[in-house]
């Protein structure tokens, strides 16, 4: 059996890439490069495949000596209690890798968990302000901060082009901030502003917004979608690009990869101002903050803008290369 044991959802079945996936394999790398003890895996998305295999998973916990656990919410809510109880029977230490920003919110009204997470080996949030959030509100005296991270060593390659070119890569749905997106091109085609922009979609389609999303884009003829990128192909594919932009809706996001994509790959972002945004992006240098309420009408400001002054976008490119360092891949102090 392996010393150390990885739990989270890797999407093998599919070949699911988003936020989650990624940073699940890249955590897994990460232990595999920084130690010389037996490492394995258990992909949680085998549960929809394979329903025996989840005695697997369990025999894996009992056999280890450290667990790295990324749930989302369901499987933290439902699982961890049979994770927790075996592990203090076979004495199995738990390092809680948090995806995302929302776990203060998620255990207001679960006290068990709460009781159970102040007794694991680590909890490793993404963000000071959950860290300060979990240590003020639960009293936790068990965690710290260890950034979204990548893999890395890129140098991007300047191409210029006449027209400002605009990608959005993440999750395709409405949460992540396509209504305002579409009120840009909307903006853009009704100025006639149609040849000094393109926008690229990449990323996987929610089914429950994919016709509200085709029936959007079809509208515009400068903007497209191109499917999801394969990791391998993600550095030099935004490099082609001038600006990502990311309204997200959802408040209590982490650090989203896409962010930290954009920088690798030499491009500023334009987000909305969601619980964390001022820890990743750092307004007027490395991009701009919308107001994250009724911000539509700034990121079209902010898109003008940079169209008009390429100095400035090309300073903002110069400052991400700058940025990006602060999300190579850390070390895991606590690994033997």
């Amino acid at each position: 059996m392996s010393r150390i044991f990885v739990l989270g959802y890797f999407g093998y079945n599919t070949d699911q890439l988003d936020g989650q996936t990624v940073k699940t394999r890249d955590v897994y790398r990460l232990v595999k490069e920084q130690t010389q003890e037996d490492v394995d895996y258990y992909d949680t998305e085998d549960f929809q495949f394979r329903k025996l295999s989840l005695f697997k998973m369990f025999w894996e916990i009992m056999a280890c000596k450290e667990l790295i656990y990324l749930p989302a919410h369901n499987n933290l809510k439902i699982i961890f209690p049979i994770i927790f109880f075996l592990s203090k029977i076979f004495r199995c230490k738990i390092h809680y890798f948090v995806i995302g920003g929302w776990l203060r919110e998620f255990l207001a009204h679960l006290p068990v968990h709460r009781y159970m997470l102040k007794h694991i080996a680590g909890i490793h949030v993404e963000t000071k302000r959950l860290k300060k959030e979990l240590e003020e509100y639960y009293q936790f005296k068990n965690v710290d901060v260890f950034p979204n991270f990548r893999f890395f060593d890129f140098v991007p390659n300047r191409n210029r082009s006449s027209k400002l070119k605009l990608v959005f890569m993440a999750r395709v749905k409405k949460e992540k901030g396509l209504d305002w997106i579409f009120s840009l091109c909307k903006y853009i085609q009704t100025q006639r502003l149609d040849g000094k922009f393109s926008l690229t979609f990449y990323g996987p389609i929610a089914n429950e917004d994919r016709k509200y999303f085709e029936c959007n884009l079809k509208e515009y003829p400068f903007a497209e979608y191109k499917g999801v990128l394969q990791p391998d192909r993600i550095y030099e594919t935004l490099s082609q690009y001038d600006l990502l932009l990311l309204p997200t809706h959802y408040y209590t996001e982490g650090l989203p990869g896409s962010v930290v994509d954009a920088y690798i790959s030499g491009i500023p972002v334009i987000v909305t101002e969601w619980k964390h945004s001022h820890e990743f992006v750092d307004d007027g240098y490395s991009g701009y903050i919308i107001p994250f309420e009724n911000g539509d009408q700034q990121l079209i400001e902010k898109v003008m803008l940079l169209e008009s002054d390429r100095e400035l976008l090309c300073k903002l490119k110069e400052n991400t290369l700058i940025k990006r360092a602060e999300f190579a891949p850390p070390v895991i102090k606590w690994l033997s």
